[in-house]
């Protein structure tokens, strides 16, 4: 064969490789594999994140609705003026705004937690019981921990008792069983399905109860 013709055929051969390289894509490096990779992971991310709240419920609902005590959250009771902090004992006049706040941010009436402070710890942040409850709304530690909240900030102490007892009369559906879980347990109430016959729980609730009617409020 000639040059001629063997410059011709290698050519020809350029021609066909050329029409290769722009037909068939070219070969992804690992580091173009890679990156891909992670943008895809990073746009799914946030999906995956919510995906998981919604799998894992949180530990204790906030807000209820329902219950003539109980307000919606955010709000204020359209019965409250403000005029229940004076009926507090000394000890409890101190901390009748974190109260209505905490109340308020949980769907309560201010009332009502103040009257199961009242009972829980007569207003003592550093109250602890024997069976190691804490503080102002009496948490137990592992409530504390569910709740998310250190049990010795007294803030945070009464947002975790207005959350738990926000939770208690939406679980139960009444606010006397509510407070019966808050004292007894949920596991007793749901047992006794009613108040159960426990010596501290049938005293606690009509107490409660009576120290919130003595701030106005009305069962």
């Amino acid at each position: 064969m000639s040059i001629s013709s063997l410059a011709a055929v290698g050519s020809r051969i350029g021609q066909i490789q050329g029409e290769i390289r722009r037909n068939v894509p070219a070969t992804r490096t690992f580091a173009d594999t890679l990156a891909s990779a992670q943008q895809s992971a990073e746009s799914v991310a946030p999906v995956l994140a919510f995906a998981r709240t919604m799998e894992t419920p949180t530990s204790v609902p906030v807000g209820i609705l329902g219950s003539p005590i109980v307000i919606n959250p955010g709000t204020r009771p359209l019965a409250n003026d403000g005029t229940w902090f004076g009926r507090l004992p000394t000890t409890g006049q101190g901390w009748a705004a974190e109260i209505e706040r905490a109340a308020t941010n949980a769907g309560l009436d201010p009332r009502l937690l103040a009257a199961m402070v009242w009972q829980e710890s007569g207003f003592r942040p550093d109250a602890v019981s024997p069976s190691g409850a804490i503080g102002l709304a009496q948490l137990m530690p592992g409530t504390a921990d569910g709740l998310a909240v250190d049990p010795w900030d007294p803030v945070q102490n009464l947002d975790g008792g207005a959350r738990y007892l926000a939770w208690t009369i939406r679980e139960f559906g009444s606010v006397e069983l509510g407070l019966a879980a808050y004292n007894a347990g949920p596991g007793r109430v749901r047992e006794a399905g009613t108040i159960p016959n426990i010596a501290e729980t049938q005293a606690y609730v009509p107490r409660v109860l009576d120290y919130y009617r003595q701030l106005g409020g009305v069962v």
